[in-house]
């Protein structure tokens, strides 16, 4: 049934999945990813900043 089971490949895996970084330890692992791969905000393009060229 599965309810005395835990998942043990999560908690022991020290490779990202992102960049494949290999660190030593799991907990490492997470704090890699929401230091490195978490809460990336995205560019939003500006239509009235500016005049439009690069000189």
């Amino acid at each position: 049934m599965g309810l005395f089971n835990r998942k043990k490949s999560d908690e022991t895996k020290t490779k990202c999945d992102v960049c494949g970084t290999e660190l030593h330890d799991p907990e490492r692992l997470k704090k890699h990813m929401k230091k490195a791969h978490g809460n990336v905000p995205a560019k939003k393009m500006d239509m009235n900043g500016g005049d439009g060229g690069t000189w």
